[in-house]
């Protein structure tokens, strides 16, 4: 029995959770798919998988041969790529992951051009504010503001954007203005879910870095949520410029606290190292590059406090 097949229905059986499930998309027999697990298995002289009626777990040498097996894969796909690369226009697929906003307002503006250009490339997307696991997610990238936890993979700056903290004026009329960031102790500072206290609420003050203690009857795990809601008098928000250079422009939200700049964001593109100059990234990687973006819109902060 071919090994490599074998490797790859082990593999499959792993992620898709029944024998059933990748005989129906190999087309083979639920019993040629436990045929080959059995043969890896006698091969390497250990059991990979435990199985039930209902359920199936890998043991700990299936775990460890799961992961190998997989980057060996992805590997095998990467060579393919690059002899069709020489021959032909990059094809395959790519399966991407992001946090709800940056994937509505960039990436799948960015991802329909990309497409544009190049229709053999296929694109899954999935789009969340939890935390990603790469590797247990089974994507080929991830878009973060933060790289803690993806040290074993490759993580590429691809863009530093400026936040603001803004109120709408009906907040601020009933509530006042802060002048410092300590007094946003006494106000609603709308915040992330489930990040609260997240590192967007740092101030530069100075040369120093003030965190301020902040507090909030409504938290929200979406950006745009949050924008909406601010806009309604909930409380402070803070934003990308990009999000809400409008509704500065227009009145519809006041930015406070214009002398203590926010730290910028920093986004990132991360993927795995066997992904590096593969064809299909090799495409899609001057997709995101500053001029692409454009996260930062051309509204210039206010620097005068407004009066009430």
């Amino acid at each position: 029995m071919d090994r490599l097949t074998s490797i790859e229905v082990f593999v499959r059986a792993v992620e898709c959770g029944s024998f059933a499930s990748v005989a129906e998309e190999k087309n083979l027999s639920a019993q040629m798919v436990g045929k080959h697990v059995r043969g890896l298995e006698t091969l390497l002289g250990t059991k990979l998988l435990n199985k039930s009626t209902r359920h199936q777990s890998l043991t700990p040498a299936g775990e460890q041969y799961y992961h190998r097996c997989k980057n060996i894969l992805a590997e095998l796909r990467a060579a393919e790529e690059d002899v069709h690369r020489t021959l032909n226009e990059p094809c395959g697929k790519l399966t991407i992951a992001a946090g709800v906003n940056f994937g509505i307002s960039i990436l799948a503006p960015i991802i329909a051009r990309f497409q544009n250009d190049y229709p053999k490339i296929n694109i899954d997307i999935c789009l969340s504010n939890q935390s990603i696991d790469l590797l247990e997610g089974g994507y080929d990238i991830i878009f973060s503001n933060h790289t803690q936890g993806y040290e074993s993979l490759i993580a590429k700056k691809i863009k530093s954007y400026s936040l603001i903290a803004c109120a709408s004026p009906r907040y601020l009329e009933q509530f006042g203005i802060p002048q410092h960031p300590r007094e946003l102790a006494a106000h609603q500072c709308l915040q992330n879910t489930p990040i609260k206290n997240s590192q967007q609420w740092r101030f530069i003050d100075g040369e120093k870095i003030y965190i301020p203690e902040i507090s909030s009857r409504l938290s929200i795990n979406s950006g745009q949520a949050m924008l909406n809601a601010a806009l309604e008098g909930a409380g402070i928000t803070i934003q990308p410029i990009s999000q809400v250079s409008d509704a500065l422009k227009t009145g519809r939200l006041i930015q406070i606290l214009p002398h203590y700049p926010l730290q910028k964001i920093n986004m990132y593109m991360i993927y795995p190292p066997h992904l590096r100059g593969t064809a299909r990234l090799d495409a899609l990687q001057p997709y995101f590059n500053e001029e692409s973006l454009q996260l930062t819109a051309d509204y210039k902060p206010n620097t005068k406090t407004p009066i009430y």
